[in-house]
């Protein structure tokens, strides 16, 4: 008989709730829950113990005895408690976006990590998404040709709260890291609904990669519309509608392929492709399984970082003016807080 691992959950949000699904089905059992307004969870889990409900980090670290932590806390916390569990002896960490909100915590979180034999994982989701990889796969087997292009748009959020997952599949799909970027900010400033504490705008701009690919991202205030992801390459087009089950595959066929690009008006057929229903949960839960085992991490904490990075690039473009910006980024910019809930 297999043994059931102990996990445990810090922060019962939304994505808290999430996170205690996604244990089911996998050999975990999920023993012990912090949460800053402890009585969420009963409202949630009547059944669950209330011994076993904490409203300080500290006093779980302390008490339990874990195989594996859910880090899915406010922005803020999220080094410190990485570190304190890393510190703790908890031999598995899966930790929310962001890994930090600046990158010199962040740096901090991989210092402190690296003196643990602690797995730790960021859950930038899409990394543990089948039709991802598939999608990868067919990109590199050239249906759509080199990958040149990349587009994303999104009503009304955060840079650091969802564009930041956008970026990471950018680094995935292309395998290339961002050279430079002209963001900006938008101001809009409408009130976070998780506090006044936080301030994480949305914005607008290009990243490009060190292998050419143009990305643009877009998540300004005067939208609210459903996202969409655009992969364009040079004879091709991917059309991802993720809320909407629908990844749509358009490319140039045959002799089609030698007509000059310049001929925008050739024809493209569409090409079959299995892509999938978008499950946070089912995807937190292969992020999971992958943690318990013994291969290579997805999404490490340098990919985490990458990302945070990316979105401290816009801060710091927006500063110069809506300036290029180049990698890597100054120690001056990763001392740049971001207050991204």
């Amino acid at each position: 008989m297999s043994m059931t691992l102990k996990a445990g959950i810090v922060g019962f949000g939304g994505m808290g709730q999430r996170h205690y699904r996604a244990y089911e089905g996998t050999p975990c059992e999920v023993a012990a829950i912090c949460e800053w307004r402890p009585e969420r969870v009963g409202e949630v889990l009547p059944d669950f113990p209330r011994a076993r409900v904490y409203s300080d980090y500290r006093e779980l670290l302390a008490n339990e005895a874990l195989d594996v932590l859910s880090v899915v806390s406010n922005g803020p916390t999220h080094a410190e408690i990485v570190i304190a569990a890393a510190d703790a002896g908890i031999p598995r960490i899966v930790c929310e976006k962001p890994l930090a909100t600046s990158l010199r915590d962040a740096d901090g979180v991989l210092e402190a990590v690296s003196r643990t034999s602690a797995r730790v994982t960021v859950n930038h989701i899409r990394r543990w998404s089948p039709a991802y990889h598939r999608l990868k796969d067919a990109v590199r087997e050239g249906v759509i040709g080199d990958l040149r292009h990349a587009y994303f748009h999104i009503g009304s959020v955060g840079l650091g709260n969802y564009v930041i997952h956008i970026f990471d599949l950018m680094r995935f799909l292309s395998d290339s890291e961002p050279a430079w970027v002209m963001g900006a900010l938008d101001r809009t400033g409408t009130p976070n609904p998780r506090g006044p504490q936080y301030e994480d705008p949305a914005g607008f701009g290009v990243v490009v990669f060190e292998n050419g690919m143009r990305s643009y991202v877009e998540s300004c205030e005067d939208t609210g519309v459903q996202y969409l992801i655009v992969l364009a390459g040079a004879y091709g087009r991917i059309v991802i509608d993720e809320l909407n089950a629908s990844w749509r595959v358009y490319a140039r066929a045959g002799e089609a392929r030698s007509v000059p690009l310049t001929r925008y008006g050739t024809p493209m057929e569409e090409r079959s492709f299995d892509g999938e229903d978008f499950d946070i949960v089912e995807l937190t839960r292969n992020g999971i399984l992958e943690l318990l085992g013994s291969e290579e991490l997805s999404c490490s904490l340098e990919d985490g970082m990458k990302s945070l990075e990316m979105v401290i690039a816009f801060h710091e473009s927006e500063a110069l003016g809506n300036g290029r910006l180049d990698f890597p980024l100054s120690a001056k910019a990763r001392e740049r807080v971001v207050h991204i809930a």
